[in-house]
């Protein structure tokens, strides 16, 4: 897990602690300092704002991050994390609070190479480290080609929306037939749905990359792995091609 400002951890940890049972937030800024803000969302043990004061301040100084804490034990983002963290631009930091312990902190939104958290070492976390992350992180390290975000909650599947099939079309990606599939292309399939469920990129030798995923949000059990690409063919539905590597 790639931590980063960690000099600030003990500091945030701590008074995740003393917040608690409400959610708390801390704005990260280039004077090297990590302030808690005030929570001024009227249900503030659930959710979490901002004043436009503490904001502009932030951003006067220079916002290099923004960290907040769940106190509902969900260690993974929500759709409206991932939205503000896709609005404001820079890295963003979750960890949970029970009320006797505070976690570690899991980042996510950060392009720098530096900051992506190693290919092939991952575990399944929603918005973090699922299938869809691990293919946006394979494009920008592999083709320099940094895909767009989609903000989903967990279980985005059983909700109406085709996340995946309408995210990669908007992404730059066109459908190809299976014959034309070179390394490097992206297979979507339907796995114990109707919708598309899944991705992974084809590699050499008819091997493909992927990050499985999990009955819950978050299981350090599943690993991004390398497998033959023969076990997907059968629940392949499409396979796109991004328009800069055409």
């Amino acid at each position: 897990m790639i931590q980063l400002f960690p000099e600030h951890l003990e500091q945030i940890r701590a008074e995740a602690l003393g917040s608690h049972p409400e959610e708390a937030v801390w704005l990260i800024t280039k004077d090297g300092k990590c302030r808690q803000v005030e929570n001024i969302h009227e249900d503030p043990v659930n959710y979490f704002d901002v004043s436009t004061k503490d904001v502009r301040s932030a951003k006067k100084r220079g916002l290099l991050a923004v960290v907040h804490s769940h106190t509902n034990g969900r260690h993974y983002p929500s759709h409206q994390d991932m939205q503000f963290q896709i609005n404001t631009s820079v890295p963003w930091g979750l960890l949970t609070c029970d009320g006797v312990d505070s976690s570690a902190i899991v980042w996510w939104g950060s392009r720098a190479p530096d900051h992506i958290e190693p290919l092939d070492k991952r575990t399944f976390r929603h918005g973090i480290s699922d299938c869809y992350a691990l293919i946006r992180d394979y494009y920008l390290l592999h083709f320099g080609i940094d895909l767009p975000e989609f903000a989903r909650e967990w279980e985005w599947w059983k909700q109406s929306e085709d996340l995946l099939r309408n995210g990669f079309e908007s992404a730059g990606f066109r459908r190809i037939s299976q014959s034309e599939a070179k390394p490097g292309d992206v297979w979507l399939a339907s796995l114990m749905s109707e919708k598309i469920t899944h991705c992974g990129v084809l590699l050499d030798n008819d091997l493909t990359y992927h990050q499985p995923g999990a009955g819950r949000p978050v299981d350090e059990s599943k690993k991004a792995a390398i497998q033959p690409i023969y076990r997907y063919i059968p629940h392949i539905t499409l396979w796109v091609r991004h328009k800069d590597r055409d």
